[in-house]
């Protein structure tokens, strides 16, 4: 193919050559016509060039003759818009899909419309949304509990500082919120949930991590308390006390299922869970 285009080339300059002298000399056909004719021949000969440039080591897509096809990958080596509508670009790269755009104010324009994400599959990792409220989202891969939030008019990023610490959780009898159980002390490495949504709490079950205050209040014994998202106790722990001292420490950890975490004392003991925001 590379030889048929640097003979039709060859021709084309030929032609163009005579067109030239033509017109110099007043001969042949009109001035105005051997001028558009020079021009569709400088055309076509740009438009061999550009094939040959094209073609590389590697030839395209498109059958021989035929033009560069819309939606395929023609040239292994360019970037090729895959798609291309009214409201839409998709341009391909040799490394995956991406855009770039160069710009003013903006480079960019996402439209603010429809519901948050959460919930829905992704159809891949690295996906940005927008929703109605204007809240930023990417995804991390395919699943439903990929979405990410990255900003929002509400928040800075994932985390979200509720208007005032809400407890969600006190061992201790008698204590509110006294309808979330058991009001009992925790046994010696026995792993207790606490659901992070409860008392109204604000934080949603699809939260990835809380900001949590976490008290001892009245240990029998010396010891240390422990707080993570799920599963066995990972063998850490967030906060040490003596016996009956009552300690509190801030502390973030991630969320089991519906927004739950786990938590665990060496010793016998009472605690209250706090929880100041949340990530999502």
């Amino acid at each position: 193919m590379k030889d048929r285009i640097d003979a039709r080339i060859a021709a084309l300059e030929a032609e163009l050559n005579d067109l030239k002298a033509q017109v110099a000399t007043e001969e042949g056909p009109t001035k105005s016509d051997r001028r558009g004719m020079v021009k569709l021949l400088a055309a076509g000969a740009v438009g061999a060039v550009t094939g040959a440039a094209m073609l590389g080591a590697k030839p395209a897509a498109a059958a021989d003759g035929n033009p560069l096809l819309l939606g395929d990958t023609n040239e292994a080596t360019s970037p090729t818009i895959l798609n291309s509508i009214d409201d839409g670009l998709r341009i391909n790269s040799q490394l995956g899909f991406g855009i770039e755009v160069n710009g003013g104010q903006g480079n960019a324009l996402f439209d603010a419309i429809g519901e948050a994400p959460i919930g829905t599959n992704a159809l891949a990792p690295g996906i940005l949304f927008v929703d109605g409220v204007g809240d930023w989202w990417a995804s991390t891969d395919a699943t439903a509990t990929s979405w990410r939030k990255l900003a929002s008019n509400q928040s800075a990023g994932q985390l979200h500082i509720l208007p005032a610490p809400v407890r969600v959780y006190d061992s201790r009898p008698g204590e509110e919120p006294a309808q979330i159980g058991p009001k009992a002390q925790t046994s010696s490495l026995q792993a207790r949930t606490v659901d992070t949504t409860q008392n109204s709490s604000g934080v949603p079950a699809t939260a990835n991590a809380v900001l949590i205050s976490f008290t001892i209040a009245g240990p029998l014994g010396g010891g240390f308390g422990s707080v993570w998202p799920s599963g066995d106790w990972p063998g850490t722990s967030c906060i040490n006390f003596t016996p009956g001292q009552n300690i509190a420490v801030t502390t973030t950890s991630g969320c089991g299922p519906g927004a739950t975490i786990q938590v665990l004392s060496n010793t016998i003991t009472d605690f209250l869970i706090d929880v100041i925001g949340y990530y999502q």
